[in-house]
């Protein structure tokens, strides 16, 4: 079964306690799109973890909205898609204590994950605007960062693409 099958099966069972909640009919994610923003971070989150640990990855859930994985400090975020086909992540805080940001993007019938070193998001204190798509938010506290999963920047293909290629670049980095 492929990683998206498993992460489709893993929101399905998260559906019974949604059940008011659909709107992309015919998608295991539709539920999760009229969540409030702390619900949804909480429920991809927790998808996610389950997600690493059905691949022989060591995962719980952290402090702060973060996921430990086999020692390392994941800042987590999930992003559904926008009207255009775009993804947008917010509120990657600089001062956070993490070593890698997990990006999980979710469409009604697709997935993309990037797992991706903090210091290609923040560099010495200041958001990264070397690469593509970074941008600040709230006066440079936190970065924000736009992804065209179709046609990503390309600083960060070797961070993943879709979800499977997110989860064997986890397995080999974490």
């Amino acid at each position: 079964m492929s990683n998206f099958d498993e992460l489709r099966n893993i929101a399905d069972g998260f559906l019974g306690q949604y059940p008011e909640d659909q709107a992309w009919n015919g998608s295991s994610f539709n539920w999760m799109r009229r969540l409030p923003p702390g619900s949804k971070h909480v429920v991809g989150r927790s998808m996610l973890a389950a997600l690493l640990n059905m691949n022989n990855l060591t995962a719980t859930l952290a402090k702060k909205g973060q996921i430990r994985v086999n020692g390392n400090g994941i800042s987590f975020k999930m992003a559904m898609m926008w009207e255009a086909g775009i993804v947008k992540f917010q509120n990657i805080r600089g001062d956070a204590d993490f070593e890698f940001l997990f990006c999980l993007a979710l469409f009604p019938g697709k997935s993309f994950g990037w797992l991706i070193p903090k210091d290609e998001i923040w560099k010495d204190g200041e958001f990264n605007t070397a690469n593509a798509g970074i941008t600040d938010q709230h006066g440079g506290a936190d970065a924000w960062l736009d992804i065209d999963p179709e046609n990503p920047a390309a600083w960060l293909a070797p961070y993943g693409g879709t979800i499977d290629q997110a989860i064997a670049i986890s397995k080999k980095s974490l």
